[in-house]
């Protein structure tokens, strides 16, 4: 049963044979939490897939490398369990958002803004890992309590503007929709607030 602090997690994604393309689930497989989340980046589930989008051609188009994701990455809905992926369909809400940062200049320059993401003083870091692709940062905090009581989206633009008033660096905009699937890579150096390491939530 989910709790709280649960979040739904979704298997790789299914080939349309009418649209001829790969599309998410929108049915999750099960609830998880923040640790599973962890544990899961951590070990060897998801090394291949990272691996082989990381290897694709820089010619491949953001559509090649999209449908790649959707066949070979389970992902997460950090904001909510959700019984079907659908803003209307939130069954519980979680009490953490997921800012994207993507197309930073290389994996050097991705490990030194998550390092400094996981010392934010004004907001409380759950998880902090690099993208599927290798140039992007996922992270998934706790939400504060300055965002407390208003509608996701208001809390995600408090949250972008503190990252890029903090910071210069700018949210992928598709993370204010509260159902937004995030792809699940494999990071030996994905950081989890110490709090959550020993501790099933």
């Amino acid at each position: 049963m989910a709790t709280n602090n649960d979040f739904s997690f979704f298997g790789k994604g299914v080939f349309n044979q009418e649209k001829g393309e790969w599309v998410l689930r929108k049915k999750p497989s099960r609830s998880i939490d923040i640790t599973g989340v962890y544990n899961y980046i951590i070990s060897e589930r998801a090394r291949e897939a990272t691996e082989g989008l990381r290897a694709m051609p820089s010619t491949a188009t953001k559509t090649e490398k999209g449908n790649f994701k959707k066949a070979n990455f389970e992902f997460v809905t950090f904001s909510g369990f959700f019984p079907y992926r659908d803003a209307c369909s939130s069954k519980m809400r979680s009490p953490y958002v997921c800012l994207d940062i993507d197309d930073l200049s290389s994996m050097v320059e991705a490990r030194r803004v998550q390092r400094m993401l996981c010392q934010d003083q004004y907001v409380e870091t759950a998880l902090c890992f690099v993208s599927p692709g290798g140039r992007g940062v996922k992270w998934v905090m706790e939400l504060p309590e300055w965002t407390q009581g208003l509608a996701f989206k208001e809390q995600w633009y408090k949250l972008r503007n503190h990252l890029a008033f903090h910071y210069g660096l700018t949210a992928d905009p598709s993370g204010k929709d509260v159902c937004r699937a995030c792809f699940l890579p494999h990071d030996e150096f994905c950081y989890i607030n110490p709090k959550y390491q020993d501790k099933n939530l």
